[in-house]
């Protein structure tokens, strides 16, 4: 699948893509996404205010039903809409406070080589940055098992190359307004509690602005992937009050909420088609376990909820892990080979899932656009990290 450089419309085609190529399973890689390891925590109250105070949540399962997840709607506060300098802002703001410069692994990786009196540092592997969202990784993991033409499994992401490093930058569907798209924000309330020892609160009104975000870092291959991600609710009987304490965080069992309609069941909930993307959301999100509520056509949970742990769930499906990973990697060497002449903080590659023309096509905005998205600030800090020695 090497990158090809074709005219279609304005855009140009960086991969074509064949079921068959993209899940062969006969030569799995020897190499796999390894786990993720929470870096820092932040709370968001709205897209531009981030800050380190951070108030975790405790997952309690709910005690009675039916659960009225349209309860409080007319007061529910939902997402603030973003704008692009905000969608890589809290993975920025960690690059910018953060003592380690995880810009330049690879001077790091010499010094420690110096260390320990090799004198082959130039035999080892050069590490690569990618800087990115959750979003944009889980999304292009899924392509594989997504080729069927739809709207629904079209991808669009933003990249750009500065430094050397690969920023990239992930469009979601925008939020909507429904009831329906205030349930999931209900249902996580509903089952995450401020302390361990005490219930939901479930009589304010749900604010989709106040979440508490993650740092995360993890490898693939040549790869060092530092993003952001929500973080669930925390499964402990006590409470924990040194957040800044990252060996303490990352002990912590994480558990995400996911909602199916009741018309959506199968005999075992966790072979439902979403439950790759769950299970994606969830280990790049450091989780152990996953929640699901069913909701039936009025919005209601009338059953108890199921919980499963993330590490089952790739049992007896017809997706691979593997299959996901390998593709991960292979979009971003095809990213990274298209935009290796690249320098510019501004200049911004539009990367497209096509499920219709099955392929990833992209189209160039040079300059400073609408559609740059790093800060003046981080710009100013990346040059001056990146040249140290």
């Amino acid at each position: 699948m090497a990158a090809k450089h074709t005219d279609r419309d304005v855009y140009k085609i960086l991969m074509n893509l064949e079921y068959k190529e993209l899940t062969n399973d006969r030569h799995p890689p020897a190499f796999y996404l390894t786990r993720p390891e929470i870096c820092a925590l932040y709370s968001a109250v709205d897209p531009e205010f981030i800050t380190r105070d951070v108030k975790l949540k405790y997952f309690k399962s709910p005690k009675s039903y039916p659960i009225d997840l349209n309860e409080g709607f007319d007061q529910h506060i939902f997402q603030n809409r973003i704008n692009n300098y905000q969608m890589l802002g809290k993975v920025q703001k960690f690059v910018l406070e953060t003592e380690e410069n995880v810009l330049q692994p690879n001077a790091s990786a010499n010094t420690q080589t110096s260390i320990t009196g090799s004198d082959r540092a130039q035999d080892m592997p050069k590490r690569k940055v990618v800087l990115s969202q959750r979003g944009f990784l889980s999304h292009i993991m899924l392509i594989p098992y997504r080729l069927k033409a739809s709207e629904y499994n079209n991808v669009t992401f933003y990249a750009t190359r500065y430094c050397g490093i690969l920023h990239i930058m992930h469009m979601g569907w925008d939020e909507g307004r429904t009831k329906n798209d205030s349930y999931h924000g209900k249902f996580m309330d509903v089952c995450l509690s401020d302390d361990p020892d005490l219930d939901p609160i479930t009589n304010v009104p749900v604010n989709d602005n106040e979440r508490v975000y993650g740092i995360f870092k993890s490898t693939i291959k040549e790869y060092d992937l530092i993003y952001s991600a929500e973080v669930g609710g925390i499964i402990s009987d006590h409470k924990i009050y040194d957040v800044y304490n990252m060996d303490e965080i990352n002990k912590c069992r994480f558990i995400n909420t996911k909602l199916l309609w009741t018309s959506q069941r199968t005999e075992n909930i966790f072979s439902h088609s979403k439950s790759l993307h769950w299970w994606l959301q969830a280990y790049l999100a450091k989780s152990n376990d996953i929640c699901v509520g069913l909701k039936d056509t009025d919005g209601v949970i009338r059953n108890e909820v199921v919980v499963n742990q993330v590490k089952n769930i790739p049992q007896q499906q017809k997706w691979k892990p593997h299959i996901c990973t390998r593709f991960l990697r292979t979009t971003l060497k095809a990213v990274e080979e298209v935009m290796s002449e690249v320098d510019c903080p501004y200049t911004v590659y539009e990367f497209i899932y096509d499920s219709f023309k099955k392929c990833i096509k992209y189209r160039i905005f040079t300059g400073k656009t609408q559609y740059s998205f790093l800060s003046e600030k981080y710009i100013k800090h990346c040059k001056e990290r990146t040249a140290e020695k």
